[in-house]
């Protein structure tokens, strides 16, 4: 039998780069080698051959869900499995930071981009989505006691110093591999500021979902610290 793998993000911006990767297919033992690997980026698209790469690297110029095949083939028929991932505009991501204020604080970071991504916009909607979680955790919720989403918060200048220092964090976290390496010790630091960062948060939040903002602010500084 073949079994086709993908790894894939299931969230990715118009115009950021992403990996499309195959390389975990696998075939049981009675099934001949794979011979060829094809992905295709979405219906229509048409098949590329990445045997020698196993993966593809790709960008989406449009948003919406795209449908990604991935084809392998033995010596007998080639399986096919499709995988939905999500491309959003900039706008519907509505992110709290962005790479240039990362490079305010570390010059060089971009150079630690993984292959595959020109970018941190994924460190940074991890980031986001913390940060809407840690609200939840806090019983901040909208006037229907449900879950705030990312919506709720209109003014991204209230929570972007705690977004920018949170993907800091996470980026250092990542690449650390002991604990008294540089990348740790800038983990570190870059908790601490989140930490302040978050502290210093007056969140005018949109509670009723009408797109304004709140006229009573939330301050961040009234609730448990939860790690994350």
């Amino acid at each position: 039998m073949i079994f086709p793998v993908m790894k894939l993000e299931n969230v990715v911006q118009v115009n950021d780069q992403t990996r499309l990767d195959a390389s975990k297919s696998y075939t049981t033992p009675d099934e001949s080698s794979i011979t060829l690997i094809e992905i295709e980026p979405d219906t229509g698209l048409g098949f590329l051959d990445v045997s020698s790469q196993q993966h593809l690297d790709y960008q989406y110029s449009t948003d919406g869900t795209k449908s990604v095949s991935l084809r392998v083939t033995t010596d007998g028929s080639p399986q096919t499995l499709s995988f939905d991932l999500e491309v959003v505009t900039e706008a519907d991501d509505k992110l709290f930071s962005s790479d240039d204020q990362l490079t305010s604080h570390e010059p060089d970071i971009l150079e630690y981009v993984k292959s595959g991504r020109n970018s941190f916009l994924n460190f940074h909607r991890t980031a986001q989505g913390r940060i809407v979680t840690w609200l939840d955790e806090n019983r901040i919720t909208d006037i229907n006691g449900d879950r705030l989403t990312k919506d709720a918060i209109v003014d991204h200048e209230e929570v972007a110093d705690w977004s920018k220092y949170m993907t800091l964090r996470l980026i250092f976290e990542s690449l650390s591999n002991a604990i008294d390496d540089i990348f740790s010790f800038k983990s570190a630091k870059y908790r601490e500021l989140e930490d302040i960062a978050r502290n210093r948060s007056q969140l005018r939040l949109d509670k009723d979902g009408d797109g304004e903002t709140d006229s009573t602010a939330t301050d961040t500084r009234s609730f448990r610290l939860v790690r994350k």
